[in-house]
C-alpha cells in the first residue's frame, strides 16, 4: 500500500468517524429540545426517524425537498392568566396576559394562542398531547386537513377516536397533503374558548402558490379569538336568572387585548399585539377566526386596503376590498401593501351579531418599520365605522348577481379551476338541510324537565332553552367511535325516523355515501334568529360554492322557497354560469338564507358536518357524512385506544363475584 492510498483511506475513515460524532450529537441535542419532551418512545424503529424540530420545520419551502417528520409536544393543563409568572419582567415565560383580567384556562404549553406549527406541504406532523387537566377529556382537531389516509387522527370524539382521558397521552401522526392557512382547535365540549386553539400554517414550494409573485413576506398572523371572563364551561348550559346566553366579554387579537369595564370605566394596561412591515413591501397576512360564541368578527386596517387571494386555504383569484367579515372557523389570505407613510395605524376588530349589542371590539396596531410605535390619530370606537367594500357581508341578497358595489360574497370570488364533474347539472345525490333550535320554553318546559328523562339544552341570551337540530334531529354522540367500533352504531338514527317523532329525534344522524360520488348540499336556515348567521364545516374536504342568500325579510324558510332556490340554481348550472366555484370547508349562512355547496366524496371516512358555533354544535347542530366502505379505509393503527358503555349482565357478575343471591 502506497503513503497516498493510506492517507486517503484515512481521510475516508476520519470523516465517516466525524460523520458519525455529528450525528449523534444531532440526535443528543435534538432529544434535549423542551419541544421533545416524547420522542425517544416513538417506537422500536424510533433510531431510523429523523424527527425535526419546530423551528427547523418552519423552513422556507423550496421545491424538490424530501418532506420533513416535525415532532410538537402538546401539555394541556389548567393555568390562569395574569399569574404569578407574569411577576418577571425580564423574561415572562409562560407568562399569559390575555386583557389583563385574571381569570383561569386550560391552554397548550401555558401559550395563548398554542404553539404555532409551521410546515410544508406533504411534512409529516407528529404531535403528542398529554392531558394534565385533571378530571378533564382533550381532542385536538385539525381544522382544514383533509386527512386523507389519516382518518383516524381528524380529533372529533366518538367519531374518529375516543377522547384522551386526564393523565393520559395521544400521538396524532399524519402528512398534511393540502396547503394554506389552518388551526387547530379542542373539539371537547366548549374547551376552545378556553385556550386551546394555535395556528397551523402549511406553505406550498414556490411552482404551486400561484401568488408566490404577488408577495414579498409571508410571515403575519392575525388570530383573533372571543373571550371570556369565566370557564366557558359556567356558561353551559347558562345561567337562567342572572346574566343568560353565552356572549363574550372580549375579542383578543393574538392572545392580547385591553378591556374596559363597563361598570367602572376603568381599561387595562396590558399590551396589545404590533405586526411590522416595511415600506413598500407586499406582506401576505394570514387571518384565522377561531371564535366559539355566536359573535361575527369584522376586520379592517386603517389607511389599507386588502387584496383576498385565498379562503379556508383555497386559493382564488385576487379581489380587493376594504373590511373582512369572517364567522368561527374561517380563514382568509390577504395581501397588504406597504404603500402609506412610515406611520403607525390601528387595525380594528369589531365584534357583529349578539357582540354588536355591547359594542365588543379589540385593537392592534400596524407599525411600519422605523416608524412611530403608536398611531397619532385617536384610537376607533365601536361606532367609528368607513364605507368600502366587504368582503363576506352579513346580506345575501347580492349574492347571486354581479353586483359587488358594496359587497363580495364568498361565492362570488373565483377558484383558478374546477373539477368538471362537478359542474354537471344533476348530482349523484342531493341533501336539504334545514337548521333550527326547538324552543323548550315555548312549551313552559314541560317536555324539559320529565322524571327519568335529562334532555339537552342550553340557555339563550332571552332566557329561552334551546334544543339544536340539523335535517330536523338532534345529533346524540355515540359511546365508541364510528370509524373504529363498530358498537357504536346502536345510537345510528333509524331509517325514515323523522316520521315517528313528534318532537325532534336524538340520534347519531348518519348519511352514507359512496365513494366518487358528487354530494349537493342544501344547507338553509328554517327559523331565523336576529342577528345570528350560522357557520357550517365539513371535515375532511373542501367544498366548492355555488350558491348562497337570502330571502331578505327574517321570515320562516319554506320548503317551496328551497324549490325555488334548487330550480333557480339548477337553470344556472344548465347555462354553463358557474365557471370556477371557490372553495372553502366553512361557509357562513345568510340570516333566514341558504348556500349550496358540493364536493366530489373521494375520501373515504366519517366526516362531521355542523355549525361551528361550540354551543350550537354541542346541542345536536351536527351530522356525520359516511363515504365509502370499510375496505376503502386503511386499518386502524396499531394498539389504537378504545372505549365504550360497561353494563355486563347481572348474572355474569354473580358468576364472577360469585353471589348466591337468588
Amino acid at each position: 500500500m502506497t503513503l497516498v492510498n493510506f492517507f486517503n483511506i484515512f481521510q475516508n475513515v476520519t470523516k465517516f468517524y466525524a460523520f458519525c460524532i455529528v450525528l449523534l450529537f444531532h440526535v443528543q441535542l435534538s432529544y434535549s429540545n423542551p419541544y421533545w419532551g416524547w420522542a425517544d418512545d416513538y417506537g422500536p424503529n424510533s433510531s431510523s426517524i429523523v424527527l425535526s424540530s419546530p423551528e427547523e420545520c418552519a423552513r422556507s419551502c423550496t421545491d424538490f425537498e424530501e418532506p420533513r417528520n416535525c415532532y410538537y409536544s402538546f401539555n394541556i393543563e389548567f393555568y390562569t392568566t395574569v399569574g404569578p409568572a407574569c411577576n418577571v419582567e425580564s423574561q415572562r415565560f409562560q407568562c399569559i396576559l390575555g386583557d389583563g383580567f385574571e381569570k383561569s384556562l386550560i391552554p397548550i404549553n401555558r401559550q395563548l394562542p398554542g404553539p404555532l406549527i409551521k410546515v410544508c406541504l406533504n411534512d409529516r406532523v407528529i404531535v403528542d398531547v398529554r392531558n394534565a387537566a385533571s378530571g378533564n377529556e382533550v381532542t385536538i382537531h385539525w381544522h382544514g386537513i383533509f386527512q386523507n389516509g389519516f382518518q383516524y387522527y381528524d380529533g372529533v370524539p366518538y367519531v374518529t377516536q375516543c377522547p384522551i382521558p386526564s393523565s393520559s397521552s395521544f400521538r396524532y401522526d399524519f402528512v398534511v397533503q393540502n396547503s394554506g392557512t389552518h388551526f387547530y382547535h379542542s373539539h371537547i365540549w366548549t374547551h376552545m374558548l378556553d385556550g386551546q386553539y394555535g395556528g397551523l400554517i402549511v406553505r406550498d414550494p414556490p411552482s404551486k402558490d400561484p401568488h408566490y409573485q404577488s408577495y414579498d413576506r409571508d410571515d403575519i398572523i392575525i388570530f383573533l379569538s372571543d373571550w371570556m371572563h369565566v370557564l366557558s364551561l359556567e356558561r353551559y348550559p347558562g345561567s337562567y336568572r342572572r346574566d343568560p346566553g353565552q356572549a363574550p366579554q372580549n375579542i383578543l387579537i393574538n392572545g392580547l387585548g385591553n378591556w374596559t369595564d363597563p361598570v367602572t370605566g376603568q381599561t387595562t394596561n396590558s399590551p396589545i399585539t404590533e405586526y411590522t412591515v416595511r415600506s413598500g413591501e407586499r406582506h401576505r397576512i394570514r387571518m384565522i377566526n377561531s371564535f366559539s360564541t355566536v359573535c361575527l368578527a369584522e376586520l379592517r386596517i386603517e389607511g389599507h386596503q386588502l387584496v383576498i387571494i385565498a379562503q379556508d386555504g383555497a386559493n382564488v383569484q385576487p379581489r380587493t376590498v376594504d373590511k373582512i367579515i369572517s364567522s368561527s372557523g374561517e380563514r382568509v389570505d390577504f395581501i397588504l401593501t406597504a404603500n402609506q407613510s412610515v406611520d403607525s395605524y390601528w387595525i380594528q376588530v369589531r365584534g357583529l351579531g349578539e357582540c354588536n349589542q355591547t359594542g365588543v371590539q379589540q385593537l392592534a396596531i400596524l407599525k411600519y418599520d422605523g416608524g412611530p410605535n403608536w398611531p397619532t390619530r385617536p384610537s376607533p370606537t365601536y361606532n367609528d365605522t368607513t364605507d368600502g367594500v366587504t368582503y363576506n357581508p352579513l346580506s345575501g341578497q347580492d349574492c347571486n348577481t354581479d353586483n359587488t358595489e358594496n359587497g363580495i360574497c364568498v361565492n362570488q370570488l373565483e377558484a383558478f379551476e374546477t373539477d368538471d364533474d362537478l359542474l354537471k347539472v344533476d348530482p349523484d345525490e342531493r341533501h336539504i338541510l334545514p337548521f333550527f333550535f326547538y324552543n323548550y320554553s315555548q312549551y313552559g318546559d314541560r317536555t324539559l324537565f320529565v322524571a327519568d328523562m335529562y334532555r339537552t339544552y342550553f340557555t339563550a341570551n332571552d332566557y329561552s332553552q334551546l334544543l339544536s337540530t340539523f335535517g330536523n334531529i338532534s345529533y346524540e354522540s355515540p359511546a365508541a367511535p364510528l370509524l373504529s367500533q363498530r358498537s357504536s352504531y346502536q345510537t345510528v338514527c333509524k331509517k325514515n325516523v323523522q316520521n315517528d317523532c313528534t318532537e325532534p329525534c336524538t340520534c347519531s344522524q348518519i348519511i352514507n355515501t359512496r365513494l366518487n360520488n358528487i354530494v349537493e348540499l342544501v344547507i338553509y336556515d328554517q327559523v331565523p334568529l336576529e342577528g345570528l348567521y350560522h357557520p357550517f364545516h365539513l371535515h375532511g374536504y373542501e367544498f366548492r360554492v355555488f350558491s348562497m342568500g337570502d330571502f331578505g325579510d327574517n321570515r320562516n324558510v319554506s320548503t317551496a322557497d328551497i324549490d325555488e332556490v334548487i330550480e333557480q340554481h339548477t337553470e344556472r348550472l344548465q347555462n354553463g354560469e358557474y365557471t370556477n366555484p371557490p372553495g372553502k370547508d366553512t361557509v357562513k349562512i345568510p340570516m333566514g338564507g341558504y348556500a349550496i355547496v358540493r364536493f366530489k366524496a373521494d375520501n373515504p371516512g366519517w366526516w362531521l358536518l355542523h355549525c361551528h358555533f361550540t354551543w350550537h354544535h354541542i346541542t345536536g347542530m351536527e351530522l356525520v357524512i359516511h363515504v365509502g366502505d370499510r375496505e376503502d379505509l386503511p386499518p386502524v393503527p396499531p394498539n389504537f385506544p378504545v372505549c365504550n358503555n360497561w353494563r355486563p349482565a347481572l348474572h355474569t357478575l354473580n358468576d364472577f363475584y360469585g353471589f348466591r343471591y337468588p
